[in-house]
């Protein structure tokens, strides 16, 4: 028997991949992705890449299995690229040439006698179909039973329990007009067939029984792994497949849109199909190889926004999200506004108080307060007091969550904004306008008026304004200590 593992594939094409590389590393790995990315085209590729060894146990799977020729496509043109690594005399393992799979006419190359020998078996969606709706009798069912004994139906029994908490004593081998379908017995005296088992309970020990049949450095594919599983069994799923697959040399690939899986990667490699729409209205699959908002949001719906930052005004607030646009993770972002400069000190005493991650969050002061450190210690100890030893280390840990940005003196940030806004050249209407204001009575006045004349909203007009000045040195100095807090988050 050869060992022999896949390293790597990459699609040419293939239905919708193209110019897509997937690596298998790890002896689990997952193919996650929305619906429609690729993900079981993958798996049913792989299916068809190797023909069984001189055991003759392995699967030995053909690509018109999966890919009919129809009225609509006979994938002509279809090409991939598969890399093997094979272990030598030396045990160690060798990576292999590239070996291409295709379909330039009637038939796929290479011939299927000259795939490499290696053990397949591939696992689909139609292990999920209870053995009821299989069965067209309408009348009574009378199979014969056996009890299983020998060793594999006593592991998979055992791995069964301990996934889905059942207390099973025995499997059993049912038949029925030539067929067998499994059966099980419980310590309690239940005994019942996969004719009245729950799917997502056959279909565990269908994949259990696969991998614990399988010979030494079989190639396992599985396709959407997490279906009629509850969470806590999926879970234990994947912690029993992890050790199967290490004593016994198995890779063991499997799609699955379950968020769970991103909590499992000291088990699982992950290889996540991420379609990106270019400027040309075409589609490309980018593969990402470790959890980040795009796949949660793409997979729940839901963005994590895991950077929060917390303003005192609209003014601030459309600052912060122009810089958080300029470094692209505004979507990753949320900003809230908490009102007058003081409740700034009680929002960071309230994060440190609660134990609160705080690694991705930042509250921004306008400066026109509380402008010196000084200041800033004062209303941290009242917002933050008591007798504890770690009081010094917890008002230290409120104050660094706070920054301010770099005003000048005495200005106020309505004022300072406005005086830049003076210094843009050539015709503008916002200018216009904002050189027609000589005198005002409260410092708002200095935007409000624009937006006044405009009849636009100051959510709409500020955004404007900070396009319009954003390359003035001062500006830059303005913003510099919320501009590097944010080149920060997105290192990290």
């Amino acid at each position: 028997m050869e060992k022999i593992h896949l390293h790597s594939v990459t699609f040419e094409k293939l239905k919708s991949l193209h110019e897509v590389t997937l690596i298998f590393e790890r002896p689990l790995t997952a193919i996650m992705g929305v619906n429609g990315s690729g993900k079981t085209t993958v798996i049913h590729a792989l299916a068809c890449i190797y023909k069984p060894d001189d055991s003759g146990h392995g699967e030995n799977h053909k690509f018109p299995e999966f890919l009919v020729p129809n009225t609509d496509s006979l994938w002509k043109g279809s090409k991939f690229h598969v890399v093997n690594k094979v272990k030598n005399r030396r045990n160690e393992w060798e990576v292999q040439a590239s070996k291409t799979y295709s379909k330039d006419f009637d038939r796929w190359a290479p011939r299927y006698e000259s795939r490499p020998k290696r053990n397949i078996y591939y696992i689909g969606i139609d292990t999920c179909l209870p053995e009821i709706e299989k069965n067209t009798s309408v009348s009574r069912i009378q199979y014969t039973s056996e009890n299983r004994s020998d060793r594999v139906s006593s592991q998979v029994l055992e791995a069964a329990a301990y996934i889905l908490n059942k207390d099973y004593s025995t499997l059993v081998d049912n038949q029925y007009k030539g067929h067998h379908f499994l059966g099980v017995c419980t310590r309690s005296g239940l005994r019942y067939s996969s004719l009245s088992m729950g799917t997502g309970e056959q279909r565990t020990l269908k994949i259990l029984e696969k991998v614990f049949n399988a010979e030494a450095y079989s190639l396992i594919l599985i396709d959407e792994i997490d279906l009629l599983l509850h969470v806590s069994a999926l879970r234990r799923l994947i912690e029993m497949l992890n050790s199967i697959a290490l004593s016994k040399h198995l890779q063991i690939v499997f799609t699955t849109h379950s968020l769970e899986i991103l909590e499992l990667q000291q088990y699982v490699g992950l290889q996540y199909l991420h379609t990106v729409t270019q400027r040309d209205g075409t589609d490309r699959i980018f593969v990402f190889t470790k959890p980040n908002d795009d796949i949660i949001r793409n997979l729940s719906g839901e963005s994590t926004r895991p950077i929060k930052v917390y303003v005192e005004d609209a003014y601030s607030q459309a600052i912060i999200k122009h810089l958080l646009r300029k470094y692209s993770v505004g979507k990753k972002s949320e900003v809230v506004k908490f009102g007058s400069a003081h409740n700034a000190f009680s929002l960071a005493a309230g994060f440190i108080l609660s134990n609160q991650d705080t690694e991705h969050t930042l509250i921004v002061i306008d400066g026109d307060e509380y402008a010196t450190d000084e200041q800033k210690s004062t209303q941290i100890a009242k917002a933050l007091s008591g007798t504890e030893e770690d009081l010094p280390n917890r008002q230290t840990q409120a104050l660094n969550l706070i920054k301010q940005y770099t005003l000048p003196n005495e200005k106020s940030p309505e004022e300072f904004i406005y005086d830049l806004l003076l210094r843009v050249e050539g015709e503008n209407e916002i200018v216009s306008i904002a050189r027609e204001i000589h005198a005002v009575q409260d410092k708002h006045e200095f935007v409000n008026y624009v937006c006044e004349q405009l009849q636009e909203p100051i959510g709409n007009v500020l955004p404007q304004i900070i396009n319009m000045i954003q390359d003035i040195p001062e500006w830059q100095t303005y913003v510099a200590p919320i501009d590097e807090w944010i080149q920060k988050q997105v290192d990290a």
